[in-house]
C-alpha cells in the first residue's frame, strides 16, 4: 500500500500548475495523463498495487485541475486592454480589508466596477487596492465610489528586481488606485469586521502607550501583522540574521493562540465538540485580524486538521496535513506557488518533518537544546535554496541565532498578547507585562547586533539557477533515503555536498556589461573575468531609492556585494542618487570613487560622503587609462582645467576596449563637450592611433537620447553597431527624441531602449558578443 495519498495528490496538482506556468498547450497534458493511467493499470495488473491504491487513478485529473486553475488565474482582466499603464477612472467596490500605511490607509476593495473617461462600459475587477491619505475612515463592508488614477502594477525589468505585478497577482489584486475623492455609496457594513478592526486599533494604541516606539512597532508587526510602525533598521537587522520570520504571523502564533483557547475551554468543561468549534472560530478570527498571510492560511488549515482528527479519534499526520493545507491554498490561488512566503512557510515545516527525524536517528537528541538545533537545521536546510533565490545572501549564524531566539518566541508572543489586552483595560498592568516583552526584544537586538559583527556573518551567494537548485534537492533526497534505509552516518556528506553545490561561486568568463533599467537615469555595470567590478553612474530622476530597489538587488543577485570602481560622469541626480545610497549601504562596499577632474565644485557632497564612509576618491581626465587584464578604459573627456558652460558639457566619456570589443560610454555629453570628443576622435584617426578603426560595437547614447546630442558627425566617427538609450517610459522630457532616433537609423545602428527591453546585458570574450534584453 502506498502511504500518504495526499502527498501524491498535491505533487500532481503542482505539476499541472508548473505546466500551465510554462504555457504548455493543454493537449500535451494528455501524454503524461495517459502514461500515468497506463502505468497504474500495469502495476495493478502485476499486483504491485491493491485496491487501497486506487487514488493513483485520480492523479492525472488533479494535474488537469492544477493546469486549468493556473490558466484561469493567469488570464488578465478585460480592463488590461483598455489602457496602457495609467488612466483616470471612477470605480465602485466593497471594502474587504483596511490596512494602515505610514502615509495613510489602503482599502482592499472587492467586486469592483471600473469606468474610464469617455467610456460607458463598466469593467468588472475582482480586487483593487485604493490608497488614500486617511481623511475619512470607512468600514469593512461599506460600498464606496472612488475617483482617481488607476495604475497597472509594474513588471520587473532588472535581474534580481522586485516583480510588483506578480506579487499582487498572487493576492488576486489587479490594480492600484490613488484616490482624489471617495464617497460612500452604501453605508452597510460588517459588524463582525468592524469589531475586529476596532480591537486591532485598540491593541496598536495600547502598545504605543505601554512600550517605547521601536519595540511597539515590533510587537505590532509580530502580533497583528501591521508593519507600518516597524523600524527599518530592526527589519534589516532581523533579516540579516535570519530571524525575520519572528516578525511574520506564523504557525507559532496560531498554535499558541489556538491551544490556549482550546485548553481554557476544556478547563471550563464545555466538551470536546464545543471546545473544538469555538477554538477554530477564534483562530479564524485571529487570521482575519492579522490579514491572513500565506503562513497564517497554512497554519489555520493544519490546526483545523489537527483538531478535527482529534475529534474523530484519528492520528494527526504532519505531512498529510501539510499537503491538504497546500492544496487548499493553491486551489484558491495557484500563483501562491511562486510566493516567497508560501515556499518558506511550507518548506520550513516540510524540512522539520523530513530532516529532523533523520538527524535524530543519526545523533539522538538527549536534551531540548539539541532538539531545538535539529528543528532549526531541518527548517534551514529545506529552505536554503528559497532564501538564496529571493534574498541572495546567506546568514551564516542564523541556525545558532535561531536557537537563542526561537525558544523565547512563545513566551514573547504570550506576554505581548497579555500586555496588549491588559493595556486596553488598565494601562499600568499593560506596562508591567510589556516590560518582560521589552527585555526579550532587547535581548534579540543584542544577539543580532553581535551576529552582524561576527566575521562572514552575511555571505553574498547570488541567485542560484534552476540546475543548482535541482541538484541541491537531489542531494537532500539522497540523504533522506540513505538515512531512512540504512541509518548510516556517511550520508551526512550528501548534505555537505548540497550546500557546496548551492554556495560555491560560479566562474566568470570574459567581460560582462549590464545597462540597468533605472527609469529616467543611467547605471552601467561592468565585471571582468577576475571579478573586478565597475559602476558607471547610478541614479534616477523618477525612481525613488533606485540604489536600494534596483541597483542593489541586481548586484546581490549576481553574488556581488562590492564595487571596486564607481565612476561618476557628472553630478546630476539622475546619475548619482543611487550611488550615494550604495555608499551608505552596509550590504555594499564601494572601494574607489572616480570623479571628473574639472574646475567645478559640484562634487563636494559626494567627496564628504566618500570620506565619511572611507571610500577612496580619485579624479579622472582626458588621457587617463584604467587597465585590468585585457580590459582597457581610456578617458576621452573632459580635459583638465577647461571651463565648461554646463554640467553636461564636461560629462565624462569613456572608451572601453576588451580585445576586439569596443564600447563608448558618453554620460550626458552635449554641445561643446561633444565637439571636443569629435576633435579627439579625428585626431586619433589622423595619427593612426585609433584602436577601433571600424567603429564601436556598443554606444551608450548621450543624455538619454536627447536631440541635442549624438550628432551626425559624431555618429559617422563612432559608427556603432548597437546604440543603447537609457531613459524612462513616458518621461517628461520626451526622451528619446524623434530626431535622434532618426539619426541612429540613418547610421544603420540597432537601437535598444531600456524601458522597452529592460536591463541590457552584453557578454563578450573579446571577439564575439551576446546581447540579452531582460524583458525578452
Amino acid at each position: 500500500m502506498i502511504k500518504r495519498p495526499l502527498l501524491w495528490g498535491i505533487g500532481a496538482f503542482i505539476g499541472g500548475i508548473l505546466l500551465a506556468w510554462k504555457k504548455v498547450p493543454l493537449p500535451y497534458l494528455l501524454i503524461p495523463a495517459c502514461f500515468g493511467w497506463l502505468l497504474t493499470y500495469l502495476l495493478k495488473y502485476q499486483k504491485f498495487l491493491n485496491h487501497k491504491d486506487n487514488f493513483l487513478w485520480c492523479l492525472p485529473f488533479l494535474m488537469f485541475l492544477g493546469f486549468l486553475a493556473m490558466n484561469d488565474q493567469m488570464k488578465p482582466p478585460d480592463l488590461d486592454f483598455a489602457f496602457e499603464d495609467k488612466a483616470s477612472c471612477v470605480l465602485t467596490g466593497k471594502i474587504d480589508m483596511i490596512v494602515r500605511k505610514k502615509n495613510g490607509l489602503a482599502y482592499y476593495l472587492e467586486d469592483n466596477l471600473v469606468t474610464l473617461p469617455g467610456e460607458e462600459k463598466k469593467y468588472p475587477v475582482e480586487k483593487i487596492i485604493v490608497y488614500t491619505d486617511g481623511g475619512n475612515e470607512y468600514q469593512a463592508g461599506n460600498k464606496i465610489t472612488v475617483t482617481g488614477s488607476i495604475y497597472k502594477f509594474s513588471q520587473n525589468t532588472n535581474p534580481g528586481g522586485f516583480n510588483e505585478h506578480l506579487y499582487y497577482k498572487i493576492q488576486n489584486i489587479s490594480y492600484k488606485v490613488y484616490s482624489e475623492k471617495i464617497s460612500l455609496t452604501d453605508s452597510g457594513y460588517s459588524k463582525f469586521r468592524k469589531i475586529l478592526y476596532e480591537i486591532k486599533n485598540r491593541l496598536i494604541n495600547a502598545y504605543m502607550q505601554i512600550i517605547p516606539e521601536k519595540e511597539a512597532g515590533i510587537l505590532t508587526a509580530m502580533v497583528l501583522g501591521e508593519k507600518y510602525l516597524l523600524d527599518e533598521d530592526i527589519k534589516n537587522l532581523y533579516q540579516d540574521n535570519g530571524i525575520s520570520h519572528i516578525l511574520a504571523i506564523s504557525g507559532l502564533h496560531i498554535s499558541i493562540v489556538g491551544a490556549a483557547i482550546y485548553h481554557i475551554l476544556k478547563k471550563l468543561k464545555l466538551g470536546l465538540y464545543v471546545s473544538t468549534v469555538l477554538s477554530l472560530a477564534f483562530v479564524y478570527c485571529y487570521g482575519i485580524l492579522t490579514n491572513f498571510s500565506v503562513s497564517t492560511n497554512r497554519a489555520v488549515v493544519m490546526y483545523t486538521v489537527m483538531l478535527v482528527a482529534n475529534l474523530l479519534g484519528k492520528t494527526f499526520d504532519l505531512l498529510s496535513a501539510l499537503s491538504l493545507s497546500a492544496f487548499i491554498v493553491l486551489l484558491k490561488n495557484p500563483l501562491q506557488l511562486f510566493h516567497a512566503g508560501f515556499l518558506l512557510s511550507f518548506g520550513a515545516v516540510l524540512g522539520i518533518a523530513l530532516v529532523f527525524p533523520c538527524l535524530n536517528r543519526l545523533y539522538k537528541a538527549k536534551n531540548s537544546l539539541l532538539n531545538g538545533l535539529y528543528v532549526s537545521v531541518g527548517a534551514q536546510f529545506f529552505t536554503l535554496p528559497i532564501v538564496l533565490y529571493y534574498f541572495f545572501q546567506l546568514p551564516v549564524y542564523s541556525v545558532l541565532i535561531n536557537i537563542l531566539t526561537v525558544p523565547l518566541s512563545s513566551l514573547l508572543l504570550f506576554i505581548s498578547l497579555a500586555a496588549g489586552l491588559s493595556g486596553i483595560i488598565y494601562s499600568f498592568a499593560g506596562i508591567f507585562l510589556a516590560g518582560g516583552a521589552r527585555y526579550i526584544l532587547l535581548f534579540y537586538e543584542a544577539v543580532c547586533r553581535l551576529g552582524v559583527k561576527l566575521p562572514y556573518s552575511l555571505i553574498t551567494v547570488g541567485r542560484p539557477d534552476g540546475i543548482r537548485i535541482i541538484l541541491y534537492y537531489l542531494m537532500v533526497f539522497l540523504f533522506l533515503t540513505g538515512v531512512n534505509k540504512t541509518g548510516k552516518k556517511k550520508f551526512v556528506i550528501a548534505l555537505a555536498a548540497a550546500v557546496g553545490i548551492l554556495v560555491f561561486p560560479e566562474s566568470r568568463e570574459g567581460l560582462t556589461v549590464t545597462f540597468l533599467d533605472v527609469g529616467q537615469g543611467d547605471a552601467v555595470f561592468m565585471e571582468t573575468e577576475k571579478g573586478t567590478t565597475f559602476l558607471i553612474d547610478g541614479g534616477s530622476m523618477d525612481v525613488d531609492r533606485v540604489g536600494v530597489y534596483r541597483i542593489r538587488p541586481f548586484l546581490l543577485s549576481r553574488g556581488i556585494d562590492h564595487i571596486d570602481y564607481a565612476i561618476v560622469t557628472h553630478a546630476d541626480k539622475d546619475h548619482i542618487s543611487g550611488l550615494t545610497e550604495l555608499i551608505k549601504d552596509p550590504r555594499i562596499t564601494v572601494s574607489n570613487l572616480i570623479l571628473p577632474k574639472v574646475n567645478m565644485n559640484n562634487y563636494r557632497e559626494l567627496e564628504i560622503l566618500a570620506e565619511k564612509y572611507q571610500v577612496n576618491t580619485m579624479y579622472i581626465k582626458a588621457g587617463d587609462c584604467i587597465k585590468e587584464g585585457m580590459l582597457e578604459i581610456i578617458c576621452l573627456h573632459p580635459v583638465e582645467g577647461y571651463g565648461y558652460s554646463s554640467d553636461n558639457a564636461y560629462s565624462t566619456v569613456l572608451s572601453v576596449s576588451y580585445v576586439d570589443f569596443d564600447m563608448l560610454l558618453t554620460g550626458d555629453l552635449e554641445a561643446e563637450g561633444e565637439e571636443l570628443v569629435v576633435a579627439k576622435l579625428k585626431n586619433n584617426l589622423s595619427n593612426e592611433s585609433n584602436s577601433h578603426p571600424d567603429g564601436y560595437e556598443i554606444l551608450k547614447v548621450a543624455h538619454h537620447g536627447s536631440r541635442y546630442s549624438t550628432g551626425e558627425e559624431f555618429l559617422a566617427l563612432v559608427n556603432p553597431k548597437i546604440s543603447i538609450i537609457s531613459c524612462g517610459k513616458n518621461n517628461r522630457y520626451g526622451h528619446p527624441h524623434k530626431e535622434l532616433v532618426e539619426r541612429l537609423a540613418e547610421a544603420e545602428s540597432e537601437v535598444i531602449i531600456t524601458y522597452e527591453s529592460g536591463a541590457v546585458t552584453i557578454n563578450t570574450d573579446g571577439e564575439k558578443m551576446m546581447v540579452n534584453e531582460y524583458k525578452k
